[in-house]
């Protein structure tokens, strides 16, 4: 396992540098750096795909459940990102659109595989199961991501109509600016310009008695916005959070020991040299 860990440190540091220093038109595309990206993260794949055969079709069986399916999709995702973008790279000359797509994507899933590398410290007794109870909240906070879009579409739509009916361009990034992105941003309590904005209409001397009230109706609707979002839905889900991790401290040893026979188990049954180089 120590060997795996310094290996994929390297592996960060080298990804890292690449995207730091040598994501640029000007630098040679056959570098060093993505040959040995490129083989490493192969080795990677074809690794975890020898062991997920093994515990698929040898041990465990009682683990796969359509529950736990979506981690199969997760665990799959950065090599897809890394070989979309690592094809997108090498297919970038003299197109600069290609290629920011492929450091777009690139830079997406490096940050996935840092993400990873939390699975390192999951045997360990003071950390481990703090990623059990961030993997418990994540849960959580999916099931209120419902319930929070609706009520952000609920008003966007309805304040857009009132107060930029005529102001709002039939196309898909005018849309979500409009109805989504602004309105998301109340959730952290910003609505000044919100505010401002309504504000101003409703002062003006020269706005018309119909927009006025279209305004005023507005004012109330972002008032009862944000007492329902900011104090009703976020406290609820601050509750939920707070329960799922006294849950997990209430049965801390049993998740340690848990994730902890996890990781002894898939780096018993892994061979000594996974990654490159030794693994070639």
């Amino acid at each position: 396992m120590f060997y795996h860990f310094l290996v994929y440190v390297w592996f960060l540091l080298v990804f890292s540098y690449m995207m730091l220093f040598e994501m640029n038109v000007d630098v040679p595309k056959i570098r060093w750096t993505r040959i040995y990206l490129i083989i490493t993260v192969s080795a990677m794949l074809i690794e975890d795909v020898r062991w997920l055969i093994i515990d698929y079709y040898t041990r465990m069986l009682e683990r796969w459940h359509w529950s736990n399916v979506w981690m199969v999709s997760v665990n799959i995702m950065p090599y897809v990102l890394f070989y979309i973008g690592i094809i997108l790279y090498f297919q970038s000359e003299g197109q600069p659109t290609i290629f920011t797509a492929a450091r777009i994507i690139l830079a997406i899933d490096l940050e996935i595989w840092y993400l990873f590398s939390l699975r390192f410290v999951s045997a360990i007794k003071l950390l481990g199961p703090k990623l059990f109870m961030i993997r418990n909240m994540l849960r959580c906070l999916a099931a209120f991501m419902y319930i929070i879009f609706v009520c952000i579409a609920a008003y966007g739509v309805v304040s857009r109509a009132l107060i930029m009916y005529n102001d709002i361009e039939f196309t898909a990034k005018s849309v979500f600016q409009a109805v989504f992105y602004q309105p998301y941003w109340f959730l952290y309590s910003i609505v000044d310009d919100e505010k401002n904005t309504l504000d101003s209409i409703i002062s003006n001397a020269t706005s018309s008695p119909e927009l006025v009230a279209e305004a005023t109706v507005t004012h109330v609707l972002l008032a009862a916005h944000m007492i329902f979002i900011n104090i009703l839905i976020l406290n609820l889900l601050i509750a939920v959070f707070n329960y799922t991790i006294n849950d997990v401290q209430d049965q801390y040893e049993y998740f340690w020991r848990y994730q902890r026979y996890g990781l002894i188990r898939e780096y018993f049954e892994k061979p000594l040299f996974a990654f490159p180089p030794l693994s070639l």
